[in-house]
């Protein structure tokens, strides 16, 4: 039998950046959405009391805990289900989302088509720039006919000249970016009313947030550099 020091010499060699993304990203690049979807309605849902009608037989129980069922059992029935389909309010917030996205999108191409990086750097950044159009391709699907084509150039234009050089150089600018744009969409998520609006910036959020700290890691930052962030939201000038 292989002791466990025999074992880690018969697995393939990989690099510790490799091993890391692998580790980060093996899950795919959305989260699984409709559970989201699923958790967030129950919250909202109509129907909390699952005790048996015989259960709360006035017989044996008090007067008052009766009283105190009969109004929660009004108070559950008045509550609103939150729409599944986004709201004219929500179209507006996803569409700054999705220029944002497209403007992302656009700033990984860049680092692409600059050439300035190896072969296992280049796979990072093409990793994290197919989930940005993901992303955008997701939110476009999402708004059909509302949604914007165009990314938003102040965004664009914010980060276009910091993300030049060697990687070890644009990292710490794209840790930035993934940071602020994680804050963008919390911020969004918080305003959002329809369920499969809320359900796609969540799990933008979720690989978003993942893509600053396997950045900051591969920088050898402190712990509490990685897995904080202090960042404003990404600015869109809307």
């Amino acid at each position: 039998m292989n002791t466990p020091e025999q074992k880690e010499k018969l697995l393939p060699k990989t690099s510790s950046r490799r091993r890391l993304f692998t580790t980060l990203f093996g899950g795919g690049a959305v989260a699984a959405i409709p559970t989201l979807a699923a958790t967030r309605g129950n919250a909202a849902g109509t129907d909390y009391d699952t005790v048996a009608p015989e259960v709360m037989d006035s017989d044996t129980v008090a007067p008052e805990v009766m009283e105190m069922s009969t109004v929660d059992n009004a108070r559950t029935t008045n509550v609103a289900t939150p729409p599944l389909q986004p709201t004219d309010a929500d179209k507006k917030i996803l569409n700054v989302a999705l220029g944002v996205e497209l403007a992302i999108r656009d700033l990984y191409a860049d680092i692409v088509a600059a050439g300035e990086l190896n072969d296992e750097e280049l796979s990072v950044i093409l990793l994290i720039h197919s989930h940005h159009v993901s992303y955008a391709q997701s939110l476009g699907g999402l708004l059909g006919r509302a949604s914007i084509s165009d990314r938003n150039e102040i965004t664009y234009d914010e980060y276009a000249e910091k993300i030049k050089g060697s990687f070890n150089q644009i990292a710490p600018e794209l840790v930035v970016i993934e940071n602020r744009a994680t804050k963008l969409h919390i911020t969004s998520l918080q305003l959002l009313e329809g369920l499969n609006g809320a359900a796609l910036i969540a799990s933008i959020i979720s690989i978003e947030s993942r893509h600053a700290a396997s950045l900051a890691s591969l920088m050898k930052n402190s712990l509490s550099a990685i897995i904080e962030n202090n960042q404003s939201p990404i600015p869109t000038g809307a």
